[in-house]
C-alpha cells in the first residue's frame, strides 16, 4: 500500500458509494476529485526557506475555507461537463506546509517546481511535473487574492502517457469562513458526499511507515 493510500482509499470509497445514489455527472464530479487528491503528499517533511519551493506562494489564513470547484468542460471533443464541486477545509500555517492549498502536489514526488510572481497580474503561477503511482503528472497552477478572505485560480493537469485523462483549465475560489467547527481539525478536507479525510495525518504514517 502507497504512503497516500490512506486518504485516496477512503475518498474512492466515497465515490463508489455515491456512483449507487447519485446522478451520474455527480459521480464524474467526485472522480474529478481523486484526481487532485492523488497528487497530496506522499511524504511529510519540515520545509525551510531554502529546500521548500512552494516558500514563495502566500498562505492561507487560519480557519475554515469553503473551496469550490467550478463547472468545467475536459479537454478534447465530447467531454461531459463536469459539475460545480465544494469542499470545506480546516487548516493552520502548519498544514499549508504540508498541503499547500489542500491543492498543490508535495516536492517529494516531484521532479520540478516552479512558482513565479506575476506583480502586474497580482497573481502567482505554479508549475509542477511529478510523479503519481509511477505515472508523470504535470499541473499548472494561477492564484490570485490575499489569501485571507478570498482567492481563486485557475488549474490544468495533463497526463503524458494516458492524455485522455487530462483536464482543461478548471477555475477554482476559495473564501473563509472562520474558525474551523468544533472537533474539527487542520488537515480535516470534509468532500462532498460528507467524508473527511485528514491529508496531515495520512502525511505524517506515511513518513513513519518510509522510516
Amino acid at each position: 500500500m502507497d504512503a497516500m493510500s490512506g486518504t485516496f482509499a477512503r475518498a474512492r470509497a466515497g465515490v463508489m458509494r455515491a456512483a449507487y445514489t447519485r446522478p451520474s455527472a455527480y459521480v464524474c464530479g467526485l472522480f474529478n476529485l481523486l484526481i487532485l487528491l492523488a497528487l497530496l503528499p506522499v511524504i511529510a517533511q519540515a520545509a525551510d526557506t531554502q529546500a521548500n519551493p512552494y516558500a514563495g506562494l502566500p498562505v492561507r489564513k487560519a480557519g475554515l475555507w469553503e473551496v469550490t470547484i467550478q463547472a468545467h468542460s475536459p479537454a478534447g471533443m465530447g467531454g461531459r461537463v463536469q459539475p460545480a464541486m465544494t469542499v470545506l477545509q480546516c487548516t493552520d500555517a502548519k498544514a499549508e506546509r504540508v498541503v499547500p492549498l489542500f491543492l498543490l502536489p508535495a516536492r517529494e514526488g516531484c521532479q520540478r517546481i516552479t512558482v513565479k510572481k506575476n506583480a502586474a497580474r497580482g497573481s502567482h503561477e505554479v508549475s509542477t511535473v511529478c510523479q503519481t503511482h509511477g505515472q508523470r503528472m504535470d499541473m499548472q497552477l494561477t492564484l490570485r487574492g490575499d489569501m485571507q478572505a478570498r482567492y481563486d485560480g485557475t488549474y490544468r493537469i495533463q497526463h503524458p502517457a494516458t492524455p485522455s485523462n487530462n483536464t482543461g483549465q478548471v477555475p477554482f475560489e476559495g473564501r473563509w469562513l472562520g474558525r474551523c467547527k468544533p472537533g474539527q481539525r487542520a488537515g480535516d478536507m470534509v468532500l462532498p458526499n460528507g467524508i473527511t479525510v485528514n491529508t496531515v495525518d495520512d502525511a505524517r504514517r506515511a513518513s513513519e511507515h518510509a522510516h
